[in-house]
């Protein structure tokens, strides 16, 4: 398993540089998280953004990626990078658009978003392919109405064993 590399990537966006001090939540990443990646943009939803975030996955700058923007539902395919945990905290709804702007409390709540988003990032494992274990393909039908004889017949068409379960012998 290879070291936790987290970047945060900082929205100005939809409202969230009015509502809140990006440069604040900034120091929040840099000073108190102790996240060396933290790059802040105008629009993170851009193709110039999404190209830049995914250059700095390619060169391993960072392989976890804390996307500070819009709520997860929206935008997913945007921030979809192959193999990469991506973690969403959400400044525009659950920030910006859902308190007043500019206020302590508004920073506070942009900040913790932040905190649990990087805490996230920091715990995430990617997840690995399951192995599915060698298991017998026989199918057993139970019933020989015209359900289970149907289901046989079908299963049986389809290539696999089938068992047929008749309660008495007709």
């Amino acid at each position: 398993m290879s070291d936790k590399i987290p970047g945060v990537y900082l929205c100005k966006g939809c409202g969230i540089a009015d509502a809140v001090s990006v440069e604040e939540l900034e120091k929040v990443v840099t000073d108190e998280l102790k996240v060396a990646h933290c790059v802040t943009h105008e629009c993170l939803c851009s193709d110039e953004a999404v190209q830049a975030i995914a250059g700095d996955i390619e060169a391993g700058t960072v392989n976890r990626a804390v996307i500070a923007a819009c709520s997860p539902r929206v935008m997913a395919d945007r921030f979809r990078f192959d193999g990469t945990p991506v973690i969403r905290a959400n400044l525009r709804e659950q920030v910006a658009w859902s308190q007043p702007p500019g206020e302590e409390d508004t920073q506070m709540l942009a900040a913790d978003q932040i905190r649990m988003g990087v805490a996230q990032a920091k715990k995430t494992e990617a997840p690995e392919p399951a192995a599915i274990p060698d298991v017998a393909r026989t199918i057993m039908v139970v019933g020989g109405g015209v359900t289970g004889m149907t289901a046989a017949l079908e299963g049986a068409r389809s290539g696999h064993d089938v068992l047929l379960v008749e309660r008495s012998d007709r």
